[in-house]
């Protein structure tokens, strides 16, 4: 009976695996959570340092303060493909930037990743100003840099992102120069880096 359920467990767990091969090559897409880290490039920290320019986090957005540069912690919820090259992912909270010189402000909340467009969007809302939905910057990811946990009976399966650069659009250039009178770094360079691991989520989440 051992031998039964032994080989039954084995059988499961290669369906499993088969199943979910299958499905990442046809591009399915699955629910998923995690965290977005998006840090600033040297360049831009440094600029903005120079402008006077403090950078600050909502809730449930965290600052981490503890590398080279400024990071923020973005919770995410989404839907993608495994091999992130399709679906997109919706972050909560905001990261702020304030000159405490005159008071200048711009907040960027709710940042949108568009997986199969390569760009990531903001909406966002200098000082008082309603806000408005940017495209914030664009990026390309190598696969290298990205590790696949394809899901089993024991994982619902992962997928985790090194750091890569994203490139400042101009109209992402362009919203910083209506706060600040110029963006950290010109359009075309990168004002920041992203990474991130998101799991999968169960099928009764």
């Amino acid at each position: 009976m051992r031998g039964r359920t032994v080989i039954a467990t084995v059988v499961s767990a290669a369906a499993v695996a088969a199943a979910a091969a299958v499905a990442v090559a046809a591009g399915a897409e699955f629910p998923v959570a995690g965290t977005v880290s998006w840090c600033l490039s040297p360049a831009a920290a440094q600029q903005l340092e120079t402008d006077g320019v403090v950078v600050s986090a909502g809730s449930p957005a965290v600052l981490d303060s503890s590398g080279p540069t400024p990071c923020v912690q973005w919770p995410m919820k989404g839907q993608i493909s495994l091999d992130v090259s399709s679906g997109s992912w919706t972050s909560q909270g905001s990261v702020s930037f304030t000159r405490a010189s005159d008071g200048s402000s711009l907040r960027l909340s709710q940042a949108h990743g568009d997986l199969a467009q390569r760009t990531m969007a903001v909406e966002a809302a200098v000082a008082e100003e309603a806000a408005e939905t940017v495209d914030l910057s664009t990026y390309a990811i190598d696969m290298q840099d990205i590790t696949v946990t394809m899901p089993s009976l024991s994982s619902p399966g992962s997928v985790e992102a090194k750091p890569f650069a994203t490139v400042l659009t101009e109209e992402g250039a362009a919203v910083f120069t209506k706060a600040f009178g110029a963006p950290p770094v010109p359009a075309g360079e990168s004002p920041a880096t992203v990474a991130g691991r998101v799991d999968v989520l169960p099928a009764f989440d």
